[in-house]
């Protein structure tokens, strides 16, 4: 039993020296079986190339979208500082405080208006 369990060894040690100098030496191309599957291979590697090429773009889409994110938020968080600003600004009280340091003729009435009836 010990010759053949050394036997055994011995053979798989063989096939994987075997395969590693197949690869090596470049014995591989001129393989029957890598020669009729060279057009598939081929296509393989070009489907990966074309699945990393798309990733990579998809990528890159991805940042851009997020940079445009940031920016169209940064810009709305702007208008409504700016809105509210203006609100505040234009406030009747604010209106008036800024007529008194202007020394303007202009104030608020203090008759109520009324319409002329013919």
């Amino acid at each position: 039993m010990d010759t053949e369990a050394t036997q055994v060894k011995k053979k798989k040690k063989k096939k994987k020296n075997r395969i590693l100098n197949t690869i090596i030496g470049g014995r591989l191309f001129t393989n029957e079986l890598f020669r009729r599957n060279a057009a598939l291979l081929a296509l393989i590697v070009f489907y990966a190339f074309i699945y990393v090429s798309n990733r990579y773009e998809y990528e890159r889409e991805l940042l851009r979208i997020e940079k445009l994110t940031k920016r169209r938020d940064n810009l709305k968080n702007n208008l409504l500082t700016l809105k509210s600003e203006f609100t505040s600004k234009s406030r009747q009280s604010e209106l008036e405080k800024i007529l008194q340091t202007r020394e303007s003729e202009l104030g608020t009435m203090s008759k109520p208006m009324y319409s002329i009836k013919k």
